[in-house]
């Protein structure tokens, strides 16, 4: 016990580790991809003045701290955004391995990091360039279906009789692919017909089989309308700000109808509480389908 008890002190730290470490790799991802670049040539280097970084002066989350958000080389500002992506994935993992001792259950464990990277670099890249790569999207749906087949757990498949586990969660998976896209796919295109424009990218809906893989056809579907609830209340919460500020003509940066607002981060943090939490309250309400006989 005692042993285990160190071992679980230790765990939380070593994830802190992991997560900020691959916090910095998604800068870089999220910088490059929307750009087309490379991930892994050139080496990190100044975004103003192209310099090298060297290593030492690249330490997730303490460099930035260090350097008080200023460039080594050339004393230009370092955006916030590459501290913070590397602090909250650094406190993601070291949430998520904190809680692998008392379930001891490797397939959630390898799900719950892949998934939580995956949808903060959603989250990064779409309010920042307004797209969702195909590399979170697509292959994430990928990721999550072969996670999903190997570790039946995912999908709280487990010791079927018939040892069917790994194909019964495989068929969830990629149920949870076909629902999660078709259902949004139908959603954008009466929304582009009623309001005669496009209402929702390609990126969303490939980012809805991405969660389907993970979460299965519930989270899916609880995603969408999770979503779009949580984005409509966080764009009201905006909307009465600038109402009651100071500025009296609208900007580029006011909310207005018809002005364009990525939908993806609000779909990731929706699929986010279902993955880590509100599973155990919303599957029951789906219960009456998975029941109906044909």
């Amino acid at each position: 016990m005692t042993d285990l008890y160190k071992v679980a002190e230790f765990f939380p730290w070593f994830g802190f580790f992991i997560g900020s470490c691959l916090g910095s790799f998604l800068n870089v991802v999220t910088y490059r991809v929307p750009k087309g670049l490379s991930v892994v040539h050139p080496g990190s280097s100044c975004r103003s003045c192209s310099v090298p970084i060297p290593w030492f002066l690249n330490i997730p989350v303490i460099s930035w701290l260090v350097l008080r958000g200023r460039a080594n080389c050339c004393g230009s500002r370092i955006p916030p955004r590459y501290f913070l992506v590397e602090l909250i994935t650094g406190l993601f993992f070291a949430w998520i391995f904190s809680d692998y001792l008392p379930h001891q259950d490797v397939g959630i464990l390898l799900a719950s990091l892949a998934f939580s990277w995956l949808l903060i670099g959603v989250v990064v890249t779409d309010f920042e360039t307004m797209l969702i790569p195909d590399r979170f999207s697509v292959g994430g749906a990928c990721l999550g279906f072969f996670l999903s087949v190997y570790f039946p757990s995912i999908h709280t498949i487990e010791n079927h009789p018939h040892g069917m586990e790994h194909l019964l969660a495989g068929f969830d998976s990629l149920l949870g692919i076909l629902i999660g896209s078709g259902l949004l796919y139908w959603i954008g295109a009466l929304a582009s017909w009623a309001f005669n424009r496009e209402a929702l990218g390609e990126g969303d809906i490939k980012l809805l089989g991405c969660v389907g893989a993970f979460c299965g056809w519930q989270g899916s579907v609880f995603c969408i309308f999770g979503g779009a609830l949580i984005g409509c209340v966080w764009l009201l919460l905006i909307s009465l700000w600038q109402k009651i500020g100071t500025a009296k003509n609208l900007d580029k940066n006011q909310l207005a109808f018809g002005i364009e607002v990525p939908f993806g981060p609000y779909l990731a943090i929706a699929a986010m509480a279902y993955f880590f939490g509100l599973k155990i309250w919303i599957d029951p309400w789906f219960d009456w389908i998975n029941e109906l006989s044909f």
